[in-house]
């Protein structure tokens, strides 16, 4: 069995070559499916339920504004030029900077940006949040990682 997920980061980047540094907190990472309840006709023992389509929830990535805090600007700066859905993954990293496991999230675009609250008279730390949409989300972090490694000692499933 393998160690918690006691991750201190997460790595992120774009298509797997464009850095979007390291962020401290990920919220909104999963999805759902739409159930619509079926009664059959004479069938009063149970309701059917029709899996309809799957929902993915937004991801809000959090951190302290840092050195890195130019690459996520350039790649927004880039998107408002022109929006092309691209690939994201999110790598929990832990606190030695070893990769726990990745989710990959297909047809990534930026929805909002949020920048540190600017007040000379506070005392906290300036922090930023990026918020992705995507269209479907590829592996499923260490689910993914499990299913793959599982069909490479069975040779398949």
């Amino acid at each position: 069995m393998g160690e918690p997920a006691l991750s201190l980061t997460y790595k992120c980047t774009i298509d797997g070559i464009i850095p979007l540094g390291t962020w401290t907190k990920i919220d909104g990472l999963g999805f759902s499916y739409q159930v619509t309840p079926y009664r059959e006709g004479g069938v009063n023992g149970y309701v059917r339920k029709i899996i309809g389509p799957v929902t993915y929830d937004n991801v809000r990535l959090s951190r302290p504004v840092d050195s890195d805090s130019w690459l996520v600007s350039l790649w927004l700066t880039a998107n408002l030029i022109k929006i092309v859905p691209q690939t994201m993954s999110i790598t929990a990293l832990d606190s030695a900077g070893n990769e726990v496991t990745t989710w990959n999230l297909a047809g990534v675009v930026p929805v909002k940006w949020t920048g540190p609250s600017l007040d000379v008279m506070g005392n906290q730390i300036a922090t930023e949040t990026l918020e992705v949409a995507y269209d479907e989300m590829i592996g499923l972090g260490g689910l993914g990682a499990a299913l793959a490694g599982a069909m490479t000692l069975t040779g398949g499933l």
